[in-house]
């Protein structure tokens, strides 16, 4: 396996670590994979700049999510490069989220953009985290 190979692999066990968070619930260990500087830019809500401020968004929106919705996202990468110590995982995303309290069912999909930076030998890290989302389908 050469370097490059193994870049890329690491790159794509941060969208799994990431994917498993989500779906876990998980904001400690979606927190962990954001770098100091992080940025977070997601439909609806302001940009968050700083790994203070993307924490307490990440915390705040994924336990409100947890409550509300019974919800499993799936990260599909379409492509990865890395260029020295950066490195981009570019893709789609799709989950169905079905109120816990009742009613209709919305089928979420939407496009991601992740920037990944390491420092040494530190592991990648996500630097900005942008998403995208599509219309949402309601359904009965």
């Amino acid at each position: 396996m050469t370097t490059a190979d193994a870049d890329v692999g690491a790159v794509a066990a941060v969208r799994h670590t990431l994917e498993a968070a989500e779906n876990a619930g998980d904001a400690a260990a979606l927190v962990d994979l954001l770098t100091d500087d992080a940025v977070v830019m997601v439909p609806d809500f302001p940009v968050q700049e700083g790994k203070a401020a993307c924490a307490s968004f990440v915390q705040q929106t994924m336990s409100w999510l947890h409550i509300e919705f019974a919800r499993h996202i799936t990260y599909v990468s379409a492509e990865i490069g890395v260029i020295g110590d950066m490195a981009f995982d570019r893709g789609s995303f799709s989950f169905n989220a079905t109120p816990k309290a009742g009613g209709e069912s919305a089928q979420v999909t939407g496009k991601y953009l992740w920037l990944l930076r390491r420092i040494g030998s530190e592991p990648w890290r996500i630097t900005r985290l942008i998403v995208s989302r599509d219309d949402i389908v309601m359904e009965r």
